[in-house]
């Protein structure tokens, strides 16, 4: 019996309806799982060890140096303590110097996990006056190990190459490579000083209970004494600002496979229905002979169940390769080792995909199966019955539950399942309304034009097919079009918006003694004379009157802002660049503040409200009179909060600059790194590629995954053809009978495909267009304009990607006889 089966299974996936359906569940799956791998691997490298991601059982994260009372309250308890300060710095090698950053370690760090360093060594962390670099520091600075690095005022030793540091986190919000050195030669460097942004840890171990009476005596001690800019991570919350952005990149990408498999699903629909057609003969002689309705629908279940089994063993295998090429493209923006592949996204991309089978392919099987013989030979299949609508109602009601799972986020869920819908809906009216245009446009040309009326004349008579068609096609190419667009011309158009002669480099850390000096060097190596802007960092601690804190938003970017130190400048001019949009600029010597608009709507402050700041030591109240608007592609120091000089002259400060320095220069990083060690100099072309090759990294991935979208909108094009294929027959035999040629049948067959093509091209063009446009506009605030390029590529792969699906059938019709093409039918 079983040999029985599986000889039916193999005759049944030799027929085309079949294989359309195979081929579409593989998609499916094959999209699904590749993230769902990825994803799942990229979890439980949280959970598989979450001490090796923090170094320690417990955290405590400052951004100003911590309390000695934390360290004297974990020695009581008997925890083992080690700490590590991380801050930005210039790392010099020769006359070559690059943006580093630096991570000084104590001499117990790690106290969880191990590092990775080559050639191997018998410390786990750098000896005095050594360090240890990042493989890219050394590539960039062309330096290798046993070189001397410089490093504020000390040099040190390249005594090995930082292969894995797990509690660093991923690349995503970090891009400086490491360079660690011991926490013992940190003071002699003098790379700390005032208006340093540095991050200081105390790391602990110990055993659960001890860890968990110290979490609780550190929270409440934190926030008795109201002490802000802290936190306290722990084994539940590891690495939270790295585990927030890989949350949001995997429903991203989890949407982005479920595009694909709700595009996948029309191709099921279609197929099933054409396979659903092909079986009516095998259906009919069955009930003649007495099959019931029972065994018909067993045999077909299990002819699908195969066919369900083998879509899940080729896409899972092609799922596992394609993960492996996304982890490949990510390079170190993910872990360097993760764990291996469970079964369950497997089991989720199988449910999904079974799911896409009941729903689309079980209305024309029910159908198949419970009408008559006499209306199965006649292929009268009628109308879809209420069981079959139960089935359909079913497998997409578990489809958007596995939707929202999926998202994590009913709302996004909820945004996605509308998006889609009306993106359907508008793809769909434009192309009809289309259709019916060029048909009538058309309709009085002469005959030298009748291949391209038959075809519009075709294409209004199969109206449902032909806007199936050009809708699934035309939202895939949208989806590519837009990343396109956004790999490259999004960020080249940004940069075009910038001045050739804008600055191109940005100092920080400057002291008040250093300012003449700076301006020497400069003006010596022939840049312009630079102006420097006083830098003053504070903590906003009340506003109008109220004390606030993290707690008292919702929103999280507020909670970040409030939580994080501000950089305060105080000028009596307004900055270039920067326009008012309210109230009236600082005027005398009373206290004022001047706010970016945008952090004023982000912190829900307005014109009069009262901000108290809190700078060494001392609070300073004022209230806002002017919201401005910054000009960011000037590339000029700006500042989100301006005060009165009154305020600010005398406090605590360093200074910062802008300047532009031609690519002719050569050697002024250096020079100035070698003369003033504590600068912090930024190259901003550096960071732009750093930031392009991020971007260009994320972007292969995306394109790689809606490559799963446009194969399956051509299998939607393959299906439908497919669907009308009995159709394409009749009216080629018709058109040989009447003496129409080969080439009259190609021309006919060129100009179907041209017109799904090229609609489906155009709005795909126009959307992304308008996508990308909307983007730049409102969210990146740049000119930003590509419909013409949009709409010659959206043309382009649109009609390639007709031409590439109807190849076959169309070759088959014209080859073929009158008589042949009607055996077909």
């Amino acid at each position: 019996m079983l040999v029985s089966f599986l000889r039916d299974i193999r005759r049944d996936l030799r027929s085309s309806e079949l294989l359309a359906l195979l081929v579409a569940l593989t998609l499916s799956v094959a999209a699904l799982s590749s993230v769902s791998f990825l994803a799942d691997r990229m979890q439980r490298a949280f959970e598989f060890d979450a001490r090796q991601l923090l170094a320690a059982d417990l955290l405590l994260v400052s951004d100003q140096p911590l309390p000695e009372r934390f360290i004297r309250e974990a020695n009581n308890r008997q925890l083992s303590v080690a700490q590590t300060v991380v801050f930005p710095s210039m790392a010099t090698v020769g006359a070559q110097s690059k943006l580093a950053s630096l991570k000084a370690v104590s001499n117990t760090y790690p106290l969880r996990g191990s590092l990775q360093v080559s050639p191997s060594q018998a410390r786990l962390t750098p000896p005095a006056a050594s360090v240890w670099v990042d493989p890219a520091m050394l590539n960039t600075l062309k330096a290798k190990v046993g070189d001397q690095m410089l490093l504020g005022d000390k040099t040190f030793l390249i005594g090995g190459i930082l292969e894995r540091e797990l509690d660093r986190g991923a690349g995503f919000m970090n891009f400086a490579p490491r360079v660690m050195m011991s926490l013992d030669d940190l003071q002699s460097t003098g790379l700390i000083g005032l208006g340093s942004r540095v991050t200081y840890r105390l790391l602990l171990a110990g055993n659960d209970q001890a860890i968990s009476d110290y979490e609780k005596w550190a929270t409440q001690w934190i926030e008795s004494e109201g002490l802000r800019g802290m936190r306290i991570e722990t084994l539940e919350n590891a690495q939270p600002v790295m585990r927030k952005t890989l949350e949001r990149a995997e429903r991203f990408l989890s949407l982005v496979a479920l595009l694909t498999a709700m595009v996948a699903a029309v191709a099921i629909a279609l197929s099933a229905r054409r396979y659903v057609l092909k079986q009516s003969d095998v259906c009919a002689v069955m009930k003649c002979l007495g099959a019931s309705q029972g065994a018909i629908l067993v045999n077909q279940i299990k002819v699908l169940g195969a066919l369900c089994l083998s879509a899940a063993l080729m896409g899972s295998a092609i799922a596992y390769g394609v993960q492996e090429i996304l982890i490949h493209i990510l390079g170190d923006l993910v872990f360097a080792d993760l764990p291996v592949i469970s079964l369950w996204p497997l089991t989720w991309s199988i449910l999904f995909s079974s799911c896409l089978l009941i729903g689309f392919a079980g209305p024309p099987l029910f159908s198949l199966v419970m009408i008559s013989p006499v209306r199965l030979i006649r292929k009268e299949l009628g109308a879809v019955n209420i069981k079959s609508l139960w089935v359909a109602l079913f497998g997409i009601i578990t489809c958007l539950a596995l939707i929202a799972i999926a998202a994590q986020d009913l709302k996004l869920a909820s945004w996605v399942a509308i998006s889609f819908t009306l993106a359907v809906t508008l793809f769909s009216i434009v192309s009809w309304s289309s259709l019916r245009l060029l048909n009538l446009g058309f309709s009085s040309w002469s005959a030298k034009s009748f291949a391209l009326r038959f075809a519009l004349t075709v294409q209004a008579r199969r109206a449902g097919f032909a806007v199936m068609q050009i809708t699934a096609l035309g939202i895939a190419l949208m989806a590519l079009l837009l990343i396109l667009l956004l790999r490259q011309d999004l960020l080249v158009t940004w940069q075009g918006n910038i001045p050739a002669d804008a600055p191109n480099r940005f100092m920080i850390n400057i002291q008040e003694d250093q300012k003449l000096g700076i301006t020497q060097s400069l003006l010596g190596a022939g840049v312009a004379n630079p102006s420097f802007s006083p830098m003053v960092r504070a903590r906003l601690v009340e506003v109008n009157g109220k004390a606030i804190g993290p707690n008292d938003y919702v929103d999280e970017n507020a909670r970040r802002l409030v939580d994080r130190e501000f950089n305060l400048s105080y000028t009596e001019q307004l900055p270039d660049g920067n326009r008012i949009t309210s109230g009236k600029w600082i005027d005398g010597s009373a206290p004022q503040v001047s706010l970016e608009a945008g952090i004023a709507k982000t912190l829900k402050l307005k014109l009069g409200d009262q901000m108290t700041f809190e700078l060494a030591g001392e609070k300073v109240t004022a209230p806002i009179t002017s919201l401005r608007k910054l000009d960011w592609s000037s590339m000029k120091v700006n500042f989100f909060v301006i005060m009165s000089p009154a305020m600010l002259a005398e406090m605590p400060q360093s200074w910062i600059t802008s300047y532009y320095q031609s690519p002719l220069i050569e050697g002024l990083d250096y020079q100035l790194a070698q003369s003033y060690p504590n600068l912090t100099i930024v190259d901003v072309a550096s960071s732009l590629q750093q930031i392009q090759d991020v971007l260009d990294r994320l972007s292969s991935v995306l394109g790689l995954l809606f490559a799963f979208t446009i194969a399956a909108a051509i299998l939607v094009l393959v299906a439908a053809i497919a669907a009308t294929q009995d159709e394409r027959f009749r009216s080629a035999a018709l058109l040989k009978a009447v003496g129409a040629s080969r080439a009259l049948l190609r021309k006919i067959a060129l100009a179907e495909l041209l017109i799904i093509g090229v609609l489906s091209g155009v709005l795909a063009g126009l959307a992304a267009g308008v996508a990308a446009w909307a983007l730049g506009r409102f969210v990146l605030e740049i000119e930003f304009n590509a419909f013409v390029q949009s709409l010659a590529m959206g043309i382009i792969f649109g009609v390639s990607a007709c031409l590439l699906a109807g190849y076959r059938f169309q070759r088959k019709i014209q080859t073929t006889t009158a008589m042949e093409c009607l055996r077909e039918i």
